[in-house]
């Protein structure tokens, strides 16, 4: 991705060059920037999604030794064939991005039991699959980097974009990290979580109307949205040797809106 390049050509994180990046949801949005990130500072990144043309492009565009592959994060049987092929390939996966991820928005009584059973799926189901995968071999290595994308409305039951079935989601996210970490520290692994408020992707784009995104902004400190290279630089850093000493910690990205 051209200009995720170009914004990291220019601070190469040495502790990431040659390291192998496995990035869940990464044909658009959080996950594609996450993935130009990573690349930028040397890291040979795979990008996964269930939309493999998707995905492709976004390989295409950041270059180098970048790939796409198609994965589901719901199959789990899936995964473990686009795992193989990653080790098959690349020897070794340090890094898990679990950024794959869907929202649901309307009142508690507007979620049927079809759309509950694909955020769980999805959210949280979709992280175990991959860690399960992922897992074993980065303790074979005795080491690794897994960050979960978790969100502001984790701490609040909902938010103002995501309902409460969505917040819980990702509330069961950051249980996850709190307890991979205690689990996987031990072998090497750190886990932490990011939690970005709002973000301002495509894809949020039809439900940030001119009203619906000033009054978010207007809660906020800072003053504006979650931009996706806030999100890049921080799983950068959690990825890397700069932040060895941090597991189990879920970090807001939020302009300070927790503080309100």
């Amino acid at each position: 991705m051209q200009d995720g390049s170009k914004h990291t050509s220019q601070q190469q994180d040495q502790e990431l060059r040659e390291r192998v990046a496995l990035v869940t949801g990464a044909a658009r949005g959080i996950g594609l920037h996450i993935a130009a990130r990573l690349a930028g500072s040397g890291c040979t990144v795979v990008l996964t999604d269930i939309d493999a043309d998707g995905a492709a492009r976004g390989a295409a565009a950041i270059g180098g030794t970048a790939g796409a592959l198609r994965m589901d994060v719901r199959d789990r049987a899936g995964i473990g064939d686009t795992v193989r092929r990653v080790l098959d390939t690349h020897g070794r996966i340090d890094i898990l991005i679990n950024n794959a991820g869907v929202l649901a928005q309307g009142a508690f009584d507007q979620t049927d039991g079809a759309a509950w059973d694909e955020l769980v799926a999805v959210n949280l189901t979709g992280i175990y699959n991959c860690v399960q995968a992922v897992a074993p071999s980065m303790i074979a290595h005795g080491r690794g980097n897994i960050v979960n994308i978790a969100s502001v409305s984790a701490a609040r039951g909902g938010g103002s974009v995501g309902n409460v079935w969505y917040g819980t989601t990702k509330a069961g996210v950051v249980a996850i990290t709190q307890g991979l970490a205690r689990e996987l520290g031990p072998r090497g692994i750190r886990v932490n979580a990011i939690a970005p408020a709002v973000v301002d992707t495509d894809m949020m784009k039809p439900h940030l109307t001119e009203s619906v995104r000033g009054a978010i902004c207007a809660r906020i400190p800072l003053g504006r949205l979650t931009h996706k290279r806030d999100l890049g630089e921080l799983a950068a850093w959690l990825a890397g040797d700069r932040s060895e000493f941090i597991t189990g910690q879920t970090i807001a990205v939020d302009g300070g809106l927790l503080c309100t």
